[in-house]
């Protein structure tokens, strides 16, 4: 039988134990929030990000890197190396929202206390832990990233948020709620600062840090300081689905996404760009101008970041690993119900004269998203390619890494004991600060970083994923997948007959999940549902699990 693995394989795990006095090295992990496949440079996109780029092509770059589809499993999994579920994240939704969630083991909606985090196994080792951005993983006290292993830490704990507001109970410093700001407040540069603080304020002390950059950029709503409003001022007027022809042909050049003979199959979402009517188009082609602002941004601050780091001779001890937290995200802000509310509530102004600016919330909607992840299926929310696979790299900053690009399966679930072996720091076995803890799963990759070409898994490994209900199991070139609706998108829009039920696609011939093949491959399929039962049974998985009222949700008025 497949050895079934929760998005990943089993680690085998012995008592934790620093394993060498010599030199450790820093690690800076850089996760961007709902970035597109093909939105930077080094993957296919136009929008200009230098910084980024440049790493990315003295590193080793990954083709086929997964998160989960959305943003607080995935966090979860990176931060403990182990299966969502077992992280308290087999949903980010209430049981308001999953009424078969409630009360369950593996949805508490937390980063849960049966894992052991890799900031806590870093400090314990003597690294000093430092994180700024997005936590989403806990918005109660004793939940926050001060709980869990960050010696300093500023951070939002909640999914979203106005980038030049710090919100009544939205940001946590420390030990305490942030107060709440609107003056001289933007995320990337906000975030950006404090961990340059952070690393300043011990550098002296020969300590090893890991800093953790968990930018809330370019995730909605699309704002972007003054003098990046008009940066990219008609650039998109020629609309998405140009954009999407663009982006194909380029990261084909760069080989960055898998060859595709003839022309590439297109489950589109949405109305075609010239469809719609010259005021939509305008507005629409405006949020997209703001969205590639935003990440033009953040470009230039990790370059910032970077170049401190370069200032006070500490980039040639650092390793950097940058990511995406899931596909690009398609949802329309002003369709969801809990977002709706907060534009109606606050006022919140999203004219095209007002786009970008404090007191705007708006989001891009799908036919940009299906440009970020083309040629891959969907986007965040849901368990196919272009909701899961994400642009990610590994570099030493000394330059001593060959740049090669690597196209094997590798997932966030592999993040922390990657980081553990370059740290020298072997995992817990069952305990850890008085406490029983899961083994972690996933398996390092740190070896590629020394030139090795060995596959990190088996070729009859299985990856296994549920979230909200969708569910993906992976054996070699054939995937699996069942698609519902995921609860943060799909919004307005009609619901595909080819959900709740399974479909097969072949990844080697069929990359973009165009073409079902399950009705010619039966006994395949039950394999792998076989496998699917067992990672179910094995995790608690609530398997009657969809959103209450969702059809209705997605009327459009």
């Amino acid at each position: 039988m497949n050895a079934i693995r929760s998005g990943l394989l089993l680690l085998v795990c012995t008592a934790w134990t620093v394993l060498a006095e010599e030199e450790r090295p820093n690690i800076l992990l850089i996760v961007a929030d709902d970035l597109g496949y093909t939105d930077i440079g080094a993957y296919g996109g136009e929008i200009r990000t230098p910084n980024i780029d440049e790493l990315a092509n003295r590193s080793i770059k990954f083709t086929n890197f997964h998160a989960l589809p959305t943003c607080a499993p995935t966090r979860a999994v990176l931060l403990s190396g182990t299966d969502n579920h077992t992280a308290g994240l087999g949903s980010m939704l209430p049981p308001r929202i999953l009424p078969a969630t409630d009360g369950q083991p593996g949805y508490e909606t937390y980063l849960h206390e049966r894992v052991a985090t890799l900031p806590e196994l870093l400090k314990g080792a003597g690294y000093h832990t430092y994180m700024a951005g997005k936590w989403h993983l806990g918005k109660e006290k004793g939940q926050w990233p001060i709980d869990r292993g960050f010696e300093e830490s500023f951070a939002m704990v909640l999914g979203a948020g106005d980038h030049f507001r710090i919100g009544d109970k939205q940001h946590v410093e420390n030990e305490d709620w942030a107060e709440p700001r609107t003056e001289g407040f933007y995320s990337t540069e906000a975030y950006t600062d404090i961990l340059i603080d952070n690393i300043a304020k011990y550098h002296e002390d020969g300590r090893p840090f890991f800093a953790y950059a968990a930018y809330t950029a370019p995730h909605w709503p699309l704002q972007v300081p003054d003098d990046y409003l008009d940066l990219y001022a008609g650039d998109y007027d020629a609309g998405y689905d140009v954009l999407r022809s663009q982006r194909l042909a380029r990261a084909a050049e760069l080989d960055v996404i898998p060859h595709i003979s003839g022309a590439v199959e297109f489950e589109r979402v949405g109305a075609a760009w010239e469809e719609l009517d010259t005021d939509f188009q305008r507005h629409y082609a405006r949020r997209m101008e703001i969205y590639a602002a935003m990440l033009e941004n953040l470009d230039f601050h990790i370059g910032r970041l970077v170049e401190y780091l370069e200032s006070i001779g500490e980039l040639d001890q650092t390793i950097i690993l940058f990511m995406s937290d899931n596909g690009a995200e398609s949802d329309e802000v002003e369709l969801n119900p809990t977002f709706a509310k907060i534009i109606s509530r606050r006022g919140l102004d999203n004219s095209l004269e007002r786009l970008g600016r404090p007191g705007s919330y708006a989001s891009y909607g799908p036919g940009w998203a299906q440009a970020s992840t083309a040629p891959f299926r969907h986007f965040k929310g849901l368990v196919t390619e272009g909701g899961t696979r994400v642009p990610a790299f590994i570099l030493h900053g000394a330059g001593s890494t060959e740049f090669r690009i690597d196209n094997q399966y590798l997932s966030v679930i592999d993040v922390t004991p990657t980081i553990l072996e370059l740290a020298n720091v072997e995992p817990p076995d069952e305990t850890y600060g008085g406490r029983s803890v899961a083994p972690i799963e996933g398996h390092s990759f740190a070896r590629v970083l020394s030139g090795s070409v060995e596959p990190v898994y088996d070729a009859d490994d299985a990856f296994v994923m549920e979230v909200h209900g969708g569910r993906s199991v992976r054996l070699g070139r054939y995937k699996l997948v069942w698609e519902q609706p995921p609860g943060n998108t799909w919004w307005g829009y009609p619901i595909p007959d080819t959900w709740y039920r399974w479909q097969l696609f072949d990844l080697e011939k069929d990359p973009s999940e165009a073409n079902d093949i399950s009705e010619t491959h039966p006994e395949l399929v039950q394999e792998l549902i076989a496998i699917w039962d067992e990672y179910a049974q094995k995790y608690g998985v609530v398997r009657d699990n969809r959103i209450s009222n969702f059809e209705h949700w997605t009327s459009r008025p």
